[in-house]
């Protein structure tokens, strides 16, 4: 028998936030180099939850201060530029700011799952 563990609740995360980065609180989070900023384009990042806060870390260094996340489906505007339709339903759908998602993953890292598509909104797993 194992005694493992359990996260007190594995739907919250604090996470180190990176050097001069400001979260607003409903901004999408991900994580680059082990610390946490608001979602933009770019690859490699990895999407971790939806900021409960806003923290603020300018001036700081990495790791200075923390910022909350929650993990779970959150509902993202539609890009616009790049918008996700009904043929995206249960695939990946790509980070192009901190509360938009668009279809395709060029110079973008996976904001999560697509799970409801409406005209200007797009609910996405975010786990």
């Amino acid at each position: 028998m194992f005694d493992t563990e359990r996260w007190a609740d594995e739907y919250l995360i604090p996470l180190p936030v990176k050097a001069n980065a400001v979260i607003r609180q409903g901004a999408l989070v991900m994580v680059s180099g082990g610390y946490a900023e608001e979602a933009a384009p770019g690859t490699g990042k990895i999407a971790l939850g939806v900021a409960q806060e806003t923290v603020d870390n300018t001036g700081g260094t990495d790791g200075a201060k923390k910022v909350l996340v929650r993990r779970g489906v959150f509902r993202f505007e539609n890009d616009p530029a790049d918008p996700v339709g009904p043929t995206e339903l249960g695939k990946d759908v790509y980070a192009t700011g901190p509360n938009t998602v668009g279809k395709t993953g060029t110079d973008r890292s996976k904001a999560g799952r697509a799970l409801k598509v409406e005209p200007d909104y797009v609910w996405v797993e975010v786990w």
